[in-house]
């Protein structure tokens, strides 16, 4: 799993269902199913904000995050994640700016979440 999943699904343990949503999932997860809203993508400075979506076959649950690159860097950043069950927030977390995870990407060419955020 590339560390971009790892984020990802990390992401994915916190969030909430939008709107507008279009929807694109990513490989590199074998126990996830994960997926950037490519009509969440946002420039805020040096960072592409978007969300993110997790799920795991077979649990009942959403996990949306806040995630953060900036493609420059080719660093990702978890600003906040909202867990769902059946439709319903069960659980939510916001990292402050000076406590978000973050996390250097080894090769941001070949990160598939990068190529699809960093191009937008």
């Amino acid at each position: 799993m590339s560390r971009t999943a790892h984020l990802l699904l990390a992401a994915a343990f916190v969030a909430t269902p939008a709107a507008a949503e279009r929807w694109r999932e990513m490989p590199g997860a074998p126990n996830a199913r994960l997926a950037i809203d490519l009509d969440s993508i946002r420039r805020e400075g040096p960072w592409r904000v978007f969300r993110t979506r997790t799920t795991v076959p077979g649990l009942k649950g959403t996990i949306i995050g806040t995630v953060a690159m900036d493609c420059k860097a080719g660093i990702t950043e978890l600003r906040a994640q909202r867990g769902y069950a059946e439709g319903v927030l069960k659980r939510e977390r916001v990292f402050p700016s000076g406590k978000r995870p973050r996390q250097k990407l080894p090769n941001p060419a070949a990160d598939p979440a990068f190529k699809i955020v960093c191009a937008a």
